[in-house]
């Protein structure tokens, strides 16, 4: 059992690695209908996050993601520190039947994407 249990976890750490942030474009927005969630640390939220983003951590996107919305279409922008938590919590929600999660990468990133005019 707890071979399995690494051996999955191993296998989402391996995915998320993989998973690139798919708001690259200099163009990329998000609707202000967006739900925008902060999937680091409760840590990492505390000592700043982008304004009006809600905050679960990625390993609890699965389980807590109805506390926010039951709307599988709805837009859901995930961030972290660097994307890969956010891509895991991407797949996790796609897999889901969530059709707009949005790996939006980095939260400095993100953050200095949206403060651009």
């Amino acid at each position: 059992m707890e071979l399995s249990v690494l051996l999955v976890l191993s296998l989402m750490l391996v995915w998320g690695c993989a998973m690139e942030p798919n708001a690259e474009s200099s163009e990329w927005s998000f609707s202000e209908e967006a739900l925008l969630v902060d999937v680091r640390t409760a840590e990492e939220f505390d000592s700043g996050h982008i304004e009006g983003a809600k905050h679960i951590p990625y390993e609890e996107i699965g389980v807590r993601i109805g506390e926010l919305t039951d709307d599988k279409s709805r837009e859901i922008v995930l961030y972290c520190r660097s994307g890969r938590r956010s891509g895991v919590a991407q797949k996790t929600l796609l897999d889901m039947g969530f059709e707009n999660a949005i790996n939006a990468g980095g939260y400095e990133e993100l953050r200095a994407r949206l403060e651009r005019p």
